[in-house]
């Protein structure tokens, strides 16, 4: 039987030639809603990371405790994935994303909080922990949300580039927060107005996205029907319907298990990035802010095009020669590629050569996150929200993990043992792609 995908081109041609009405695009708008999210999410998350360089003298924070903020973050993020991925698919992406970013905006500004109280107070750094795990807890609900919303909105065609979309704005948002917050604590002379200014990007998207956003192109009048029948050709049988999930369907799917463990790895190296890594190179490369400033914003710039192309380049395999390879053979290249990167940063000192390794390794990080997120979509479709919550839920653990490995290793004035393990984890997760076939989905492996 021929692969529903390839026939995804004859369908819009087919529509035409019958007379019936062009497809719309609202698709696309909310391919931009989300865009626009995940540029505000990563702001909220680097933005901390940037302030903490600044304010962890001020409140008298060890490395080994900054590691703990990072690891509480995680922690949290990690165990709320899944219940905010299946409250999505069963109630719905637009109360769930309303909520989620409303509660991590709240928090954000919350840390403002901290600034006032009394320096040295043996409470501050356990309040700084609560607030960094309830933080995690909301933003844990961000991206399982969104992953329901391409399964619903997108063509399977088109879900390894609007995913690559996605996060290549989140590496936008990535690459603007250290230059938005260390920017705006030179000009103010304060962390507390700078959190407080990222905070309210928050509260602004969800102002402009719950009035027009609805969970599915059946419920918007805007959509026609040559778009609504675009958008769910190739998929095969679905529930269009919130659900219940069968969640023995994902525990004995070797396609979901195979998926979780790839991005575990992804998310152990990959996270060094968005937590410890200005701490590392102020501490242990002693490099002056304005390099720190720059060389934290490259890796996510450059994960800017390394996303989009990930994800447009793993589409073009799957309508070429079908969807079995479209994911992993992207994936598979990136880790490679960015465990090499990694482990050869241990050998330069020159920082424009260390500038171009960092970058070269967050390329290939980054050329995995389209095909990882679409692969969720299309193992999961109707389990969408949750498949892709227990994937990044393994990826947020092993991201706790390494926080706190790291920060142990770095305190024991161990520097290289953490990049070799970088290198060999990212290896383990290329070969974990090898069982990724999204071909079938869950129940489907029989």
């Amino acid at each position: 039987m021929a692969d529903p995908v390839r026939g995804m081109v004859e369908v819009a041609k087919n529509l035409s030639t019958a007379g019936v009405d062009r497809p719309t695009r609202v698709r696309y708008g909310v391919l931009g809603a989300a865009c626009l999210l995940a540029v505000v999410t990563y702001i909220h998350r680097i933005g901390f990371a940037s302030a903490t360089t600044e304010f962890r003298a001020t409140l008298g924070l060890s490395d080994g405790q900054v590691s703990w903020l990072m690891a509480a973050f995680m922690v949290a993020y990690g165990v709320f994935e899944v219940p905010w991925g299946n409250w999505a698919d069963r109630l719905g992406v637009r109360r769930v994303l309303t909520r989620v970013i409303l509660g991590g905006s709240g928090l954000t500004a919350a840390l403002v909080l901290v600034g006032f109280l009394p320096r040295g107070a043996v409470w501050v750094f356990p309040l700084l922990l609560g607030l960094r795990f309830l933080f995690g807890m909301f933003q844990a609900g961000t991206f399982p949300a969104v992953s329901r919303m391409m399964a619903d909105w997108m063509p399977v065609s088109e879900r390894g580039g609007a995913q690559g979309l996605i996060w290549m704005s989140a590496r936008v948002g990535g690459a603007l927060a250290p230059l938005l917050v260390v920017g705006l604590i030179q000009v103010t002379g304060s962390w507390m107005v700078a959190l407080a200014v990222v905070s309210s990007l928050g509260v602004a998207w969800c102002l402009l996205f719950r009035p027009w956003f609805r969970d599915r192109p059946e419920e918007t009048a805007w959509v026609n029907a040559s778009e609504r029948a675009l958008i769910a050709s190739g998929r095969g049988e679905r529930s269009v319907a919130h659900g219940d999930v069968s969640w023995w369907e994902l525990v004995k799917s070797r396609q979901a298990v195979a998926l979780c463990l790839m991005y575990g790895c992804l998310g152990y190296s990959g996270n060094f990035f968005s937590t410890l890594m200005p701490t590392y190179l102020k501490n242990h490369r002693g490099l002056d802010p304005d390099a720190i400033k720059l060389l934290t914003a490259l890796p996510f710039a450059c994960g800017v095009l390394a996303c989009l192309g990930g994800g447009v380049l793993s589409d073009a395999i799957v309508r070429w020669s079908g969807r079995r390879w479209g994911r992993p053979l992207v994936g598979m290249l990136g880790m490679g590629l960015a465990g090499a990167a990694i482990v050869a940063t241990l050998g330069v000192e020159d920082v424009g050569a260390l500038g171009l390794l960092i970058g070269l390794t967050f390329v290939g990080n980054d050329l995995a996150m389209g095909p990882a997120w679409a692969a969720a979509a299309d193992i999961g479709e109707r389990q969408a929200g949750t498949l892709s919550g227990a994937m990044n839920m393994t990826a947020s653990l092993t991201a706790a993990l390494m926080a706190v490995v790291t920060g142990a290793l770095f305190d024991a004035g161990q520097i290289v043992a953490p990049f070799v393990l970088f290198g060999l984890v990212y290896g383990l997760g290329a070969v974990c792609w090898l069982g990724v076939d999204v071909t079938k989905g869950l129940g489907q492996e029989a």
